[in-house]
């Protein structure tokens, strides 16, 4: 629950970023260069966790890199999510030709790790925000797929739905009202999963200089511009590196309850 909370109110501050930053993230305040946080001595209450190097406020930084560092994996899992448990789901039930080459298709790709696969589509498209998204999108796709696939798959063959079947019940009936509650527990937790790669694939690709491009102030570019820093302001790294960390954390604790959860109600 302690998780569930800061997960919750990491993202409120994230969709309510752009009233709470205090300055905007381009503005350098030349008599404020690498200052320290508010609670450090020698820092200045006008900018409670520092400035880096340029002067710019640390705060509103990490606030609008929400946006991009939590933000858009969110919306990149939802539509991959969508379009991966659709086909994982139709290919599960249905053994012709067409669901299965297809499936077969994407556990083709899925043998090319997510990370990879996003880099070789951002070498052959470019950098830039929307081919980031685009990349990381297509890279999860496969991973939805593979799992819904197996689990429909597994559940197809089980008594209660042979019984379903003989009952007359619908193809479309038995995938959402009887096999989905089913399978909910894992559907979740590679949900959780795949937000949890996404937040670092988009991290890892910007701290490389492949991802979301300077100034836009993402997470993963911060940490890769604070490197030079480090000994000189180490806030500018340390303050990223732990909001990544406490974000994924907080997934992944959230994603394995709610997946014990929910398979503690199916089995009750």
């Amino acid at each position: 629950m302690a998780a569930l909370y800061v997960l919750l109110a990491m993202i409120l501050v994230v969709l309510l970023s752009p009233l709470l930053t205090p300055f905007n993230t381009s503005t350098q305040f030349s008599d404020a260069i690498a200052l320290p946080p508010s609670w450090v001595e020698s820092g200045n209450m006008n900018y409670l966790f520092g400035t880096d190097d340029l002067g710019r406020d640390m705060l509103s930084r990490l606030l609008i890199g929400g946006l991009y560092s939590l933000g858009l994996p969110i919306l990149m899992v939802a539509v991959s999510s969508i379009i991966g448990m659709s086909i994982g789901a139709l290919a599960g039930i249905d053994r012709t030709i067409k669901y299965q080459s297809l499936s077969r298709l994407f556990d083709t790709l899925l043998s090319i790790p997510s990370f990879l696969m996003a880099l070789i589509i951002i070498a052959i498209l470019g950098t830039g925000f929307n081919n980031v998204a685009f990349a990381i999108t297509l890279s999860l796709i496969p991973q939805f797929i593979f799992v819904t696939r197996n689990a429909v798959h597994e559940e197809w063959h089980k008594d209660y739905v042979t019984a379903s079947r003989l009952n007359g019940c619908s193809k479309a009936y038995l995938l959402y009202r009887v096999i989905l509650p089913n399978v909910t527990p894992t559907l979740v937790m590679q949900l959780t999963v795949s937000l949890s790669v996404a937040i670092m694939d988009i991290a890892a690709l910007s701290f490389l200089g492949l991802g979301i491009q300077a100034p836009t102030p993402e997470w993963g570019s911060m940490l890769a511009r604070s490197l030079d820093e480090v000994y000189l302001s180490p806030w500018s790294m340390v303050l990223p590196g732990i909001t990544l960390f406490i974000t994924i954390m907080s997934i992944n604790i959230v994603g394995d309850s709610l997946r014990r959860a929910l398979k503690e109600r199916v089995n009750s």
